[in-house]
């Protein structure tokens, strides 16, 4: 059997005997470029027109956009300062002053004065000789705030301990940042009549007309509020008022320790430290 040689492979597509369509020119590159910017600028021109009356009604209604000219440059807002409580040790040393007042009520009668009846008599007393009332006056350690129902004296050994009491609370607090405060003396003497008055006006208070404060050796020092030295009362966080009363409480309990007559007592109600000074 004869093999015939194969025949060349033919084109697969057929003629038809028309010449091939024309395909149009594609445009010139640069008009291409021309007509995609023309709609760019439109898509922008029509977004500026809808969002600009948007943008101007918000800063409107926004109070808290502030106008060009009350904007402060960056540099001037500053972070504000975190206090750190953690340079405030903790202490408990008010808890530990407890003496009650039967323990020292005749020492303190004896120590002192008798009860006066009123502001008359003590102004009699205060000018009597062998008077044995002094002045307590404001100094950098502590402050006599204006008192309704007292009077800013005491014995010259009660005003001797408060003095020694205030310096060395100042010295104890010199190398922290709450230095300028100063304790806050609330109650000193008290006629008669101030301690019918204060018992009228505070169910807390003793009405007991021959309390300690009567004798003129007794005082209240604040351990809530602390003043500084202008004698307005110190903002205080919490750890720092914890702190400024506990380092008091401390200083008296140690003077507690040296002095057997001095005799000190954390009120709870009256958020005071009360002392009395029997000698």
């Amino acid at each position: 059997m004869d093999h015939q040689a194969p025949s060349p492979r033919r084109n697969t597509l057929r003629t038809t005997g028309q010449p091939p369509p024309v395909l149009p020119a594609a445009p010139p590159r640069a008009a291409k470029k021309r007509w995609f910017g023309r709609r760019k600028r439109r898509i922008l021109l029509l977004l500026m027109v809808v969002s600009t009356p948007l943008l101007y009604a918000l800063h409107e209604r926004d109070p808290k956009v502030p106008p060009p000219s009350a904007a402060r440059p960056v540099a001037e807002i500053s972070a504000p300062k975190v206090l750190n409580c953690k340079v405030y040790p903790f202490k408990e040393h008010g808890s530990k002053l407890k003496d009650k007042l039967p323990r020292y009520s005749r020492l303190s009668q004896k120590a002192g004065i008798k009860p006066l009846a009123d502001e008359k008599a003590l102004q009699q007393t205060l000018g009597a000789q062998g008077n044995k009332l002094v002045h307590v006056r404001s100094t950098d350690a502590y402050w006599v705030a204006p008192m309704q129902h007292g009077r800013p004296y005491l014995t010259a050994s009660a005003l001797a301990t408060l003095q020694r009491i205030a310096s060395d609370f100042k010295a104890r607090i010199a190398d922290t940042d709450l230095a300028e405060a100063r304790i806050k003396v609330t109650s000193l003497l008290r006629t008669k009549k101030d301690q019918r008055d204060l018992g009228r006006s505070n169910v807390n208070a003793t009405k007991d007309q021959n309390a300690p404060h009567t004798h003129g050796t007794s005082m209240d020092l604040s351990y809530m509020k602390f003043v500084d030295q202008d004698g307005k009362e110190m903002d205080l966080a919490a750890c720092q008022q914890v702190f400024l009363a506990e380092t008091l409480a401390e200083v008296i309990a140690e003077h507690r320790r040296q002095d057997k007559l001095l005799f000190a007592t954390r009120e709870a109600r009256q958020a005071c430290y009360h002392l009395s000074v029997c000698r």
